[in-house]
């Protein structure tokens, strides 16, 4: 039997497609995609530190090193970013949902509690992260009602750990891996 001929699975029937002109809905259609969460943050010239909770980070390309993260149009840390000249995206451990919280919150003073470090380019690094990476500004794009920030990656660490996930609007542990 060829793959043209192959019957159709017998599993669950999927939802019909309907218009995504509803907000709230392409929300929840979106919401069952499951990211990784990050802190990222960065320095300006005079010594001022910004961050930002993000769950919009991906890789973009190997060569040269790329990574991007999306941000609301009218969001403060567009410009302060872009006054930064670059940032540094934390990828969080699931014990992280607190900070996680507060990085996405309107919470004056985000760093306190935490024992940050200085990364390569002056911006912030969470030690207990399970991944870091340092980035020079490499691009801001339009994106809709979004800005897509592209970083080079000139520095990076990692270690072992768990992540912390965001799913269906959730700060999740990974879970146990499922048995063969």
């Amino acid at each position: 039997m060829s793959a043209m001929q192959a019957p159709l699975s017998e599993g669950p029937v999927p939802a019909a497609f309907r218009a995504a002109d509803d907000p709230k809905a392409f929300r929840e259609v979106l919401g069952q995609f499951c990211t990784g969460l990050t802190i990222v943050t960065g320095q300006l010239p005079g010594g001022s530190r910004f961050g930002l909770t993000a769950s919009s980070f991906q890789a973009l390309s190997l060569d040269p090193p790329l990574v991007l993260y999306s941000v609301r149009r009218e969001a403060a840390s567009v410009d302060l970013v872009r006054r930064a000249g670059g940032f540094c995206v934390n990828v969080l451990r699931d014990h992280h949902g607190p900070l996680a919280r507060r990085f996405g919150s309107a919470v004056e003073d985000r760093f306190a509690g935490e024992a940050w470090h200085e990364s390569p380019s002056g911006a912030w690094r969470l030690p207990d992260a399970i991944a870091a990476l340092d980035c020079r500004l490499w691009n801001i794009c339009e994106g809709g009602d979004h800005v897509i920030i592209i970083g080079e990656v000139t520095a990076m660490s990692r270690s072992d750990g768990d992540p912390l996930l965001f799913f269906r609007g959730e700060f999740r542990p990974i879970g146990p891996a499922p048995h063969p």
